[in-house]
């Protein structure tokens, strides 16, 4: 048995995929896709049908038989954002695992722009996409979304996320379609609409200039040929000519002459009329075809996981963080000194917390993210940050992850989760003690720069049981922090058992 070879299945609205690979080399080992078509029940409101959900299963359970005949016992199931969002998907998840045993996981829109994130950026890394500008934007194209992602030489700068796709578009216009004597017309102007607030909402970290364009779609322009050929890469000239033809042209000339499905012939004119508008929005240069999937960055994540591989992504969703946190107009020198400090008592408190490196990044954006609600009302500002924070979607993130970081954030401040059971107990007991302890790091963090002042420059911690030493270099006077210290200490001492106490040396000590 090939114990490096992990299984990963995704269902979502246009049917189900299993990706084998190999996690020593990330060399795909088997790649199946099951047709099956959801959308339409989807996006009008309906519960996906009984036959359509036995499908599934019966889909699952023959991809269950090909990981059997790998020898894998490895393997996860995952769901689409928009599947989750049909109205009997409980149901559905319930189905799945009476009939196969398999516990399906839902990904939020954040996370499944992350994973084929992370599957593009090491394709760029290793030369495959032959880029030649700055700029790059991520487009990932689904049923009824679409994700624009923009990297500056493979530095993540912003992601947004739109509720517009071809099969959400087709089906919103239908009867619309039906009555207006151009359909291009009409579809223009509603793609228009909805990208109405593009340049308006670019946060500022955004960059304008000449790019080019990835396209990761699982919608018919992603399997477009052109002379019977796929082709990679197309120029924006080159682009406009495909849009011109494939204009005017009847059914049967895209089936023939650009191996478009019969099926999905209703959905090229909506992803490329988006397409376009796209690529003038991004000031694209040239279009990239990419096939990689979500189950594709999953695959690089596990092998990240299982030290197979030594790729870091967290950028993206720190620096997504400081996005949200510029938008909110959080005091910038505070919030990265408070994340540093918090950061620092992390890495120190290793052997007492026992918490794991990903935990460590949900802090960071905890640190990173306290503060947010202040932008509504500093009163009681930890309650809007909460708020905020859960509503707000962040890249890589799942809506859990969320919640956790939320109910950090939270608690930061005046209140503890003993005095507010009501919200605390939506929590399993694991969850409140990863929430308790990353909540008691970070109000400490918070109390040495209570005051907006950064008097002190820098800290040193040592375990002195029952102690918890903490020296601070100032050479100010530190009668407030030490009081505001006294009091945001207690938690802390509760959580970990350790009682804090501050020891201050002038800068110059070493």
């Amino acid at each position: 048995m090939a114990t490096h070879y992990f299984g990963t299945m995704l269902i979502s609205v246009q049917g189900l995929q299993l990706l084998i690979v190999d996690l020593k080399n990330l060399k795909t080992v088997e790649r199946v896709h099951k047709e099956l078509s959801v959308g339409d029940n989807l996006y009008r409101h309906e519960p996906i049908q009984f036959e359509l959900v036995n499908q599934m299963t019966t889909a699952l359970r023959g991809f269950l038989q090909i990981l059997n005949d790998y020898q894998i016992q490895d393997y996860q199931l995952w769901g689409s954002e928009a599947l989750s969002r049909a109205i009997n998907a409980d149901f559905i998840a319930d189905q799945i695992f009476l009939k196969t045993g398999i516990k399906l996981n839902w990904l939020s829109i954040s996370e499944e722009t992350y994973y084929r994130n992370q599957a593009v950026l090491v394709d760029l890394r290793q030369k495959k996409i032959p880029t030649g500008q700055n700029l790059t934007y991520l487009v990932g194209i689904n049923s009824g979304n679409t994700t624009i992602t923009e990297f500056n030489n493979l530095s993540f700068l912003y992601s947004n996320n739109y509720s517009l796709g071809p099969v959400r578009i087709a089906e919103d216009l239908q009867s619309l379609r039906q009555s207006s004597p151009s359909s291009v017309e009409v579809l223009s102007d509603y793609i228009d609409s909805k990208l109405s607030d593009y340049q308006r909402l670019l946060p500022q970290e955004a960059i304008e200039g000449p790019s080019e364009l990835i396209l990761l779609s699982s919608m018919p322009l992603n399997q477009l040929t052109v002379d019977a050929e796929h082709h990679h890469t197309v120029t924006a000239d080159q682009f406009e000519t495909i849009f011109d033809k494939v204009l005017d042209a009847s059914d049967q000339f895209l089936i023939e002459q650009y191996g478009v499905k019969e099926a999905e012939i209703s959905l090229l004119l909506p992803e490329i009329l988006l397409v376009r508008k796209l690529m003038h929005l991004t000031q694209a240069k040239s279009l990239h075809f990419s096939h990689n999937t979500v189950l594709d960055g999953l695959a690089i994540n596990e092998a990240v996981r299982m030290g197979y591989s030594k790729y870091d992504f967290s950028e993206q969703t720190i620096n997504a963080a400081n996005s949200m946190a510029n938008h909110y107009l959080v005091e910038p020198i505070h919030g990265k000194l408070v994340t540093k400090f918090a950061l620092h008592l992390f890495d120190q408190l290793k052997p007492i917390h026992q918490l794991t490196s990903r935990d460590r990044l949900l802090l960071q954006v905890a640190s990173i993210l306290h503060d947010v609600g202040a932008f509504v009302d500093p009163h009681e500002h930890y309650l809007h940050s909460d708020y905020i924070i859960r509503h707000t979607s962040i890249i890589g993130l799942s809506v859990h992850e969320r919640q956790i970081i939320a109910a950090i954030a939270r608690y930061h401040s005046a209140t503890t989760p003993s005095e507010d059971l009501s919200h605390f107990q939506q929590l399993d007991t694991n969850e409140r003690l990863l929430v308790a302890k990353l909540a008691a790091i970070l109000r400490l963090a918070d109390a040495l720069d209570d005051d907006r002042q950064q008097k002190i420059k820098r800290i040193s911690v040592s375990i002195k049981s029952p102690e918890l030493v903490i020296t601070v270099y100032s050479n100010e006077n530190l009668s407030f922090e030490n009081w505001e210290f006294a009091y945001k200490s207690q938690f802390f001492e509760e959580t970990f058992g350790l009682k804090p106490r501050l020891k201050q040396r002038s800068v110059s000590s070493k």
